[in-house]
């Protein structure tokens, strides 16, 4: 029997179950003949679609900080751990729960595989926020920069996670550690940050910036963390679609118009934008928008063996592809809009020098 046969998954853990990409992630791990039980867990219930769609995958609604989680792993007999509880924040900005769940959940989950006498292999959802967005960042950024600029915030809570995934490894020598940073991810289902600018006709964007920004398309995704769990090819590994754009292609690509604002209008501006609720933005996104990244995947081609389908540019043309109907703004809309945010950037000119890492508008 060869290696690959003997270290295949059998029973395979996905944690964060409930979001999107461990949700999803479960649906197509069960499909696969060769893997025989697929259980999804996490500390809140998936919806109902979401629960539908993960059958014949088993869910189990556990706290990772109970010691009813490692009983469930030893109990089960599981070999293979997912962890995807960090795509909390794909759509939520990072918050005291987020970071307990990421940076407590995290060190829950991994002690509790540290401490199994069956797992072999555990892959790990990041994400490449951890490396920063700066304008000194190099052209191509690989899998060896981080620190400095990702001192704190959900780029740091990211990076304590992924500590206690190899402190982990160092003390199980057994088990294959993949570490999967995942560039920003859009599809025409998945609900991102970064996605929902492009939910209304017109797009904010920083004056004086034009960031550059390599995406990953939902499926890719979904590929890349199924292909680790299969594959078994320890490292760490940045995954994202080949080639870059630009900030302002990426609104002209999806149909969008852009509406240019000072730094310290754009949380108005989204605001505005939307017309209802509130406007919310943090350092992290502001500093992403206005300088981007982009990647160096060499060691995903030829060390994990993975290839996106989709590119950077169709990921934006799928998503507009799949998006609501082209849209129709005439000029009296977009100057209304750019009223509205004159006036609220008026009314929180002092915000931007505040020093606050986040702020919410109310309209």
């Amino acid at each position: 029997m060869s290696e690959s046969a003997v270290n295949a998954p059998r029973v395979v853990m996905v944690t964060g179950a409930s979001t999107f990409v461990g949700g999803y992630l479960v649906r197509r791990l069960a499909q696969r003949p060769d893997i025989e039980r697929v259980i999804g867990v996490d500390a809140v219930p998936p919806t109902k679609a979401l629960h539908r769609r993960m059958e014949p995958a088993e869910f189990i609604r556990v706290d990772y900080r109970s010691h009813i989680f490692g009983k469930i792993m030893a109990t089960n007999e599981v070999d293979t751990v997912v962890h995807c509880s960090t795509s909390v924040t794909d759509n939520h900005f990072p918050s005291a729960s987020t970071k307990d769940a990421i940076v407590f959940g995290s060190m829950r989950v991994f002690a509790a595989c540290q401490k199994s006498e069956t797992v072999k292999r555990v892959v790990m959802r990041s994400s490449t926020q951890v490396y920063g967005s700066r304008s000194r960042n190099p052209a191509l950024v690989t899998e060896d920069l981080v620190g400095g600029a990702a001192a704190s915030g959900h780029p740091r809570d990211l990076l304590d996670a992924e500590t206690y995934a190899r402190s982990m490894a160092r003390r199980r020598t057994d088990i294959d550690l993949t570490v999967l940073r995942l560039a920003p991810i859009l599809g025409p289902n998945i609900e991102t940050l970064l996605g929902s600018l492009f939910e209304r006709p017109v797009v904010p964007s920083i004056i004086g910036r034009d960031a550059r920004l390599q995406l990953l398309h939902q499926d890719d995704a979904l590929g890349a963390l199924e292909h680790a769990v299969v594959a078994g090819r320890a490292g760490t590994f940045n995954i994202a679609g080949d080639g870059a754009i630009s900030m302002s292609q990426a609104i002209r690509l999806s149909g969008r118009v852009p509406l240019p604002v000072v730094k310290t209008a754009f949380g108005p501006a989204v605001a505005a934008i939307r017309g209802r609720g509130r406007g919310q933005t943090d350092k992290v996104q502001l500093a992403y928008l206005s300088f981007g990244n982009a990647f160096d995947t060499t060691r995903m081609r030829q060390d994990l063996g993975f290839a996106p389908r989709f590119t950077t540019r169709q990921v934006m043309e799928d998503v507009a592809r799949h998006g609501p109907a082209e849209p129709t703004i005439g000029v009296e809309s977009i100057v209304g809009v750019e009223q509205r945010v004159a006036a609220l950037a008026r009314r929180f000119a002092g915000i931007g020098s505040s020093g606050r890492h986040g702020w919410t508008v109310d309209l």
